[in-house]
C-alpha cells in the first residue's frame, strides 16, 4: 500500500518515503505494473560537470543542473524527483532548500522539481531557477523515480555539489539624481612634449670655436671689431630660470596661462601650451688676426613662450616672456628682433605685435626691465580642419656685433583647427590626451562598471596608467569608416536584452524616472574604436561576435543606500581575458552616466575628432585592488 501524502505544510524527516509526498502525481496501484523504478545511481551536477578529488561537483553558476539516470524493470518510461538540502559541516544533509517551479516562478509543491519522462536507462534532469540557491555554498541532493503508477520505495544516496562564489562584489552608494556636473577641466593635467627644436637661419656662416651640433647659428664677422656673433636656445630647467620667469626683472610676471609658473620643460593642455623653460644666448666671439682670442661676450635671456587657444574661436593668442639674465657690457647694448609666425600663410594669418618692455637691453644696466609680447593668430577656416605650426625667430645684434638669428618650433604643440566637432570654428593642441572622468556621485553603478572593465581587462580599455586610450568614435557622418555606434551597441547590447536576459535582480530607480527600467550598459563605450562590436575591418581593436563574450555584471540596491556591482552567477565566473564588459543595470543610470554629460561635457567641449584618443579616470577607486581572485571593494572608501 502507498504511504498517505501529507499536505507539504512542514518538512519531514530527511528519511521520509518518496510516495508519500507525491510531487509527480499519485500512485494508482490498480494499474501498476509489478516492478517500481529505480533511481540511478548516475548523480550529477553541473555545468560543467566536474568532481573534485573529495568526490564534491563544482558547479560554475547557482541555476544548477541536477541529472540522475533512471530504470524501470517493465521498460516503463519514468521520472525523478529532485530535493535539494543545505549541508552541515560535516556534509551531511542539514536543511531543504525550497525550489521553485521554473515555469510558474512560485514555490514548487513539496519544495522539489520533478523532471521530464525519460526512457528507461535514460538520464532525467532539471535545473533550478536562478534564486533559488545560494554563492560559494554545499549543497547535498537526491532523487526518486515515478512511472506515472509507481514510487520508487526510497530515495537515491545524496550527492554532493559546491555553487561558483562571487568574482565582483562592489559596495556603491545610492546614486543621486541633484549630484553636480563634473567639471572635467579640473581633471585635465598638464602633459609633457619635447622641449623646441631648434632649425637653421639662413644666411648663415661656419661658427668658429663654437659647434653647429651644439645649436649654433652664427653670423657674420664684424670686420671692424673683429667679433662673430653666434645664438642658440637652450633648454634650461635651473632653478634660476625658473626664478626669472617667475618674478622677471623687476616684478612677478603676467602668464597668459597661469598654470605655466613654477612649470618646467615643455607641456600642452587641449587648449593651452607652456613651452620653455629654455635659455636664449647671444655670444661675441672675439678674434684678432683672424684667430680667436679665447674672450667671449655673453648675453642671455631666460625665455617662456605660452600659448592660448579658443575652442570656440579661429583667433588664438601667444605670449613671449625675455628676461635678461645676462648682457656683457663690452656689447654697449643689445636689441632683439622677435618674430611669430604661423607657417602655411595660406592657412593663417599673423596680427600685430604688441610688446610691453622695450626690446633693448643696455650693458650698463642689463636688469633693468621685462620684455613681454602678444600676438594674435587667425585660422582662415577654409577647410573643415588643418594643422598648423607655430614658429618663433628671434634675431640679436649690437653696436659691435653683426646679427645672429635662432629659430624654433614645438612639434608636440602643433595645433589643429575644425569645423567639423562643431559648426563654429576652433583650435586645439590636438596631441594631447585628455581624461573623462564619470559622474561616480550621480550614477555609482555605471562607473563601478567601467572601472572594473578597465581595471581587470588584459585590454584595460582608457587606463593611463597601462598607456591603452580609448580612440574616439564619431557619429557615422564624422568618422572614416561611416560606422554608427548604435551598431556597436547593438551588437554588445541588442535591443530589448536587458529585460530577456539581463538578470532579473538588476535594480531600477522609478523615483528618479517612473519610466525607468532595465538596461544593457556596455564598456568600452560603443562609441569607440575600442567596443567589442567595432568590427576589425574598420578599424575595431576588440571585436567580439555577441555581447555573451564579454564579462557579464549587474546592478542591485540590497538595501536602501546599500548597491552593488555583481557578477552575473547565472554565468561561468569570468575568466578576465575577455575584451568588453556588459552590465544589467537601470536604464536611467545607464543613459545618465554618458548621454548628454559626455557629449556637451567633454566630446564638444575638447573638440574630439575621429580616432582621438582619451583616458578614463575613476578617482573615487583609487583604494580598490583588482588583482584579487574576487574584486571586492567599498567606494567610497569607508
Amino acid at each position: 500500500m502507498a504511504a498517505a501524502a501529507d499536505s507539504g505544510g512542514g518538512t519531514p524527516d530527511w528519511d521520509y518515503a518518496p510516495s508519500s509526498r507525491p510531487a509527480a502525481g499519485p500512485e494508482s496501484l490498480a494499474l501498476a505494473n509489478s516492478s517500481r523504478p529505480v533511481s540511478g545511481k548516475n548523480q550529477k551536477a553541473g555545468p560543467p560537470g566536474v568532481k573534485d578529488s573529495a568526490g564534491v561537483w563544482q558547479v560554475n553558476r547557482t541555476n544548477v543542473t541536477l541529472s540522475n539516470t533512471v530504470t524501470d524493470a517493465d521498460g516503463d518510461k519514468a521520472d525523478l524527483t529532485f530535493q535539494v538540502y543545505t549541508t552541515n559541516a560535516d556534509g551531511t544533509p542539514k536543511a531543504q532548500v525550497q525550489l521553485t517551479d521554473p515555469d510558474t516562478g512560485q514555490p514548487a509543491p513539496y519544495g522539489v522539481l520533478v523532471s521530464n519522462f525519460v526512457t528507461s536507462g535514460g538520464t532525467a534532469s532539471v535545473t533550478l531557477r536562478y534564486g533559488d540557491l545560494k554563492t560559494n555554498t554545499n549543497y547535498v541532493f537526491r532523487t526518486s523515480a515515478f512511472d506515472g503508477t509507481l514510487y520508487e520505495t526510497d530515495w537515491s544516496s545524496w550527492a554532493k555539489f559546491h555553487t561558483r562564489g562571487r568574482a565582483v562584489s562592489i559596495t556603491l552608494p545610492e546614486p543621486n539624481k541633484d549630484a553636480p556636473t563634473v567639471n572635467q577641466d579640473d581633471y585635465q593635467q598638464p602633459q609633457e612634449i619635447a622641449q623646441p627644436a631648434m632649425a637653421t637661419v639662413d644666411p648663415t656662416q661656419p661658427p668658429t670655436g663654437r659647434s653647429a651640433e651644439d645649436g649654433w647659428n652664427c653670423g657674420k664677422l664684424n670686420k671692424k671689431t673683429e667679433i662673430q656673433p653666434c645664438s642658440r636656445l637652450v633648454p634650461d630647467a635651473s632653478k634660476s630660470t625658473r626664478d626669472a620667469l617667475i618674478k622677471g626683472a623687476n616684478a612677478d610676471l603676467p602668464h597668459l596661462v597661469d598654470w605655466c609658473a613654477n612649470l618646467l620643460d615643455s607641456h600642452i593642455k587641449r587648449y593651452e601650451a607652456c613651452i620653455g623653460s629654455f635659455t636664449y644666448e647671444y655670444e661675441g666671439i672675439v678674434f684678432k688676426d683672424g684667430q680667436p682670442t679665447g674672450e667671449i661676450l655673453n648675453a642671455s635671456w631666460a625665455v617662456g613662450q605660452e600659448v592660448k587657444l579658443a575652442g570656440i574661436s579661429a583667433t588664438f593668442t601667444q605670449q613671449l616672456i625675455l628676461v635678461p639674465v645676462a648682457i656683457d657690457a663690452k656689447f654697449g647694448s643689445v636689441t632683439l628682433n622677435v618674430e611669430f609666425d604661423c607657417l602655411l600663410a595660406d592657412r593663417c594669418s599673423n596680427g600685430p605685435q604688441s610688446w610691453d618692455g622695450a626690446l633693448e637691453w643696455s650693458g650698463a644696466d642689463p636688469f633693468s626691465h621685462t620684455a613681454i609680447g602678444k600676438i594674435d593668430h587667425t585660422w582662415n577656416a577654409v577647410n573643415n580642419a588643418d594643422r598648423l605650426d607655430l614658429s618663433t625667430k628671434i634675431t640679436a645684434y649690437s653696436p659691435v656685433a653683426n646679427p645672429a638669428a635662432t629659430r624654433w618650433q614645438a612639434d608636440g604643440a602643433q595645433i589643429r583647427c575644425d569645423k567639423i566637432s562643431s559648426a563654429t570654428p576652433g583650435c586645439t593642441f590636438y596631441k594631447y590626451i585628455p581624461t573623462w572622468v564619470m559622474n561616480f556621485d550621480k550614477t555609482p553603478p555605471a562607473v563601478a562598471h567601467a572601472w572594473l572593465i578597465q581595471a581587470k581587462l588584459p585590454t584595460h580599455p582608457g587606463s593611463k596608467t597601462a598607456n591603452k586610450p580609448l580612440f574616439y568614435l564619431p557619429a557615422a557622418s564624422k568618422n572614416a569608416p561611416g560606422r554608427d555606434p548604435d551598431a556597436n551597441r547593438k551588437v554588445i547590447c541588442p535591443d530589448g536584452w536587458a529585460a530577456t536576459y539581463g538578470n532579473p535582480d538588476a535594480t531600477t530607480v522609478p523615483e528618479i524616472s517612473s519610466t525607468d527600467k532595465a538596461s544593457c550598459d556596455e564598456f568600452a563605450y560603443a562609441s569607440t574604436y575600442n567596443s567589442g562590436g567595432m568590427p576589425a575591418s574598420m578599424g575595431g581593436m576588440n571585436e567580439v561576435d555577441t555581447g555573451n563574450d564579454c564579462v557579464q555584471t549587474y546592478a542591485t540596491r540590497v538595501s536602501q543606500g546599500n548597491w552593488h556591482l555583481y557578477d552575473d552567477v547565472r554565468e561561468p565566473a569570468p575568466t578576465w581575458t575577455e575584451v568588453c564588459g556588459r552590465s544589467a543595470m537601470s536604464g536611467w543610470i545607464n543613459s545618465t552616466s554618458m548621454g548628454g554629460a559626455f557629449s556637451s561635457g567633454f566630446s564638444t567641449k575638447y573638440r574630439m575628432l575621429d580616432k582621438d584618443p582619451y583616458w578614463v579616470d575613476f578617482p573615487q577607486f583609487a583604494h580598490c585592488d583588482a588583482s584579487k581572485v574576487t574584486v571586492a571593494c567599498t567606494v567610497p572608501k569607508p
